[in-house]
């Protein structure tokens, strides 16, 4: 229930002149009402083994408080950008452990210390893995979950792929892995698993290896109707074991459920669905069988809930929304409905007994009144009042042209349901004018206001909290930008090169801009924020061109030209008696970002390589296995065989 995910993509293009910056960004909020001003963050990018960004593949996060701390975990989802950029919010500035991956991977991140966070993670999968994980079977039907050495939380890591799992950058010390079915979405000692938990020692430079066995499972499936018949979609089916929770489906469109990878013995299977009675049946799973159940159940009697929703000016608010929520606990919530009120402010719904959380809502207004259902009862609870608007207005202060730009207010209210996808409340978004200004209404409670800045996945926040009737002014200043500009010329004949493709990298080697030279070879990248980059050059039929640590500076304009020669080749092939090459990639040099993986026949190819003296070196999980030197020639394609054990 701790669990807290919210995401969200999209993409932004800059245009400057007739010169074009792309970028893309991918943010997954995490907002809570203990937010610090600068809320830390990690911009997780992930590369494949030849350096190719791995684009649009889902990603997740755990986030643990760091031991000693104790406290619930939370996580986020979403997928990596075109760049391969996955940001992580941390809750706030307290010490936190990470874990974030993808399919086949995760890197963990000590974030101990917000202070010392750097910029960007890089999650590359050349690196030495401190565990390989190995599953034997049907790795789809199960998940793996892993328990930090310290720590008191078991983390669900990204699903299997080809049958392997790599972990990551793992602390030294002895941990747990467990495997358990694909339904289990949390687990702890209550939970029935695969196979008995297996500890894992980890040790600074050395690959640990673990494997696992999908042992023989058995499987439920079934359909839930309602007393006549008819299919129910979407109710929820839990299967329980000695009164703990072991895994949970739902429905589809045609009320049919499935449960599978269950390990023999006997449960209980509960279904739950709303304004009707939960059901319950045992069962018996045995081994490669599988068990059918049909769940029929029945209404339950509602009661009524009736009102009205004015404003305190005593005017009916027009176009808002009434969100009815069931209070499971003092800190939980369940989103149960949404209804709209009549042009007269009067609203009326049916509803289970218990008791719920009303709340109206228009623009940056919002009022709540609880209530208690009764079956067969009607309950009128008055007036519910919306308090007069409070209002931001605010500045954007940028050097260079604001074009659709958004702002975005959040509420910072702790007790949003934990158990809801989207557990942040986005309450509005208003466009920033070409002057820079905004106006936009809030509620009289704690709320964040973001702006997302340009070529930044960072957004900049401010956290106020007005009262109903006032106006404040909020200000935002952008930094200074710089800009890198220069000249691509051919080596061979003096002549300019129009058409090369400029490539804008990060310090952990991720594309960030991007842009082609005009007629007379001129390129220019901006806006750029400050910081230190790299620039890769590639003129059609050219080797690839190189500069590293090129540093820009606020308003600074940095010159980087580029001479290029005509390109060679590297074709090349694995042969091995008994080594598997799987796993296995290739790097030319240590500072080309020149790389290629090796098929499954063992083949590879690297182009563009620059005229002269190289060392191409073949890599499996981060350790090197052999290495050769060659001559390249201009426009010649040179042969490179390397022999495996």
């Amino acid at each position: 229930l701790a669990r807290r995910r919210f995401a969200l993509s999209g993409s932004v293009n800059i245009f400057v002149g007739e010169q074009r910056m792309c970028g893309s960004w991918l943010v997954a909020f995490l907002l809570t009402a203990s937010w610090a001003e600068a809320q830390p963050s990690l911009r997780c990018v992930f590369l494949a083994e030849d350096g190719t960004p791995l684009a649009n593949l889902s990603a997740s996060a755990e986030i643990l408080p760091a031991p000693p701390l104790q406290g619930p975990r939370v996580g986020s989802q979403g997928l990596t950008d075109a760049q391969g950029q996955f940001l992580v919010f941390l809750p706030d500035q307290r010490p936190w452990w990470v874990i974030v991956g993808i399919g086949g991977s995760a890197f963990f991140v000590d974030a101990s210390d917000a202070k010392k966070l750097p910029p960007s993670v890089k999650c590359w999968l050349g690196e030495k893995p401190s565990v390989v994980c190995t599953v034997d079977g049907d790795a789809s039907k199960v998940a793996l979950f892993l328990k930090l050495a310290d720590s008191s939380w078991w983390v669900r890591l990204p699903p299997v792929q080809d049958g392997q799992l790599l972990l990551f950058r793992l602390p030294k010390g002895r941990h747990q892995l467990v495997l358990t079915s694909a339904s289990v979405q949390a687990f702890w000692e209550g939970i029935q698993p695969l196979q008995p938990a297996v500890q894992v020692q980890v040790t600074e430079g050395q690959i640990a290896h673990v494997a696992f066995a999908v042992p023989p499972t058995g499987a439920i499936v079934g359909e839930v109707q309602d007393i006549n018949g008819q299919p129910m979609n979407s109710a929820t089916v839990s299967l329980e074991r000695d009164g703990v929770g072991q895994m949970t489906t739902a429905t589809d469109r045609y009320g049919r459920f499935r449960l599978d990878t269950i390990p023999e013995g006997v449960y209980r299977v509960m279904v739950f669905a709303h304004d009707f009675e939960n059901w319950a049946q045992p069962v018996r799973v045995k081994a490669n069988e599988t068990t059918t159940v049909t769940a029929t159940l029945k209404p339950q009697p509602l009661g009524v809930v009736k009102g009205r929703v004015i404003g305190k000016d005593g005017q009916v608010p027009k176009g808002g929304r009434l969100f009815v929520e069931r209070v499971l606990s003092p800190t939980i919530r369940q989103s149960v409905a949404v209804w709209a009120w009549k042009p007269d402010g009067r609203f009326e719904g049916k509803l289970l007994a218990g008791t719920y959380l009303l709340t109206a809502q228009i623009g940056g207004r919002r009022a709540m009144k609880q209530v208690k259902v009764n079956a067969d009862q009607m309950v009128d609870i008055g007036d519910i009042v919306l308090p007069l608007p409070a209002i931001v207005d605010g500045v954007v202060k940028s050097p260079i042209p604001l074009t659709n730009m958004r702002v975005r207010v959040v509420t910072l209210d702790s007790t949003d349901d934990p158990t809801q996808p989207q557990w942040t409340s986005i309450l509005s978004e208003v466009s920033v004018q070409s002057d820079g200004r905004f106006q936009v209404e809030v509620p009289p409670e704690p709320v964040a206001i973001l702006v997302q800045p340009f070529g930044s996945g960072k957004p900049l926040v401010k956290r106020i909290h007005i009262k109903s009737g006032q106006r404040v002014l909020v200000r935002f200043e952008f930094p200074l930008f710089g800009a890198m500009e220069g000249q691509v010329i051919r080596a061979d004949t003096g002549q300019p090169v129009p058409g090369a493709v400029v490539t804008l990298l990060d310090e952990v080697g991720a594309p960030v801009g991007q842009t082609m030279t005009n007629r007379l070879g001129m390129y220019r990248l901006e806006p750029m924020l400050p910081g230190r980059y790299s620039v890769r050059c590639q003129g059609r039929g050219l080797a690839m061109g190189f500069r590293h640590n090129v540093r820009v500076g606020e308003g600074e304009r940095v010159p980087v030209d580029f001479l290029l020669s005509v390109g060679g080749s590297l074709i090349g092939k694995i042969k091995a008696e008994k080594t598997t090459l799987s796993r296995l990639y290739v790097i030319v040099d240590a500072d080309t970002n020149l790389a290629s993986t090796v098929t499954p026949d063992g083949q590879f190819q690297v182009n563009y390589i620059t005229p002269g003296r190289h060392i191409v070196m073949l890599f499996r999980l981060g350790e090197q296995v052999a290495a050769k030197e060659v001559l390249v020639q201009s426009g010649e394609t040179v042969e490179v065989m390397f022999e495996l054990p």
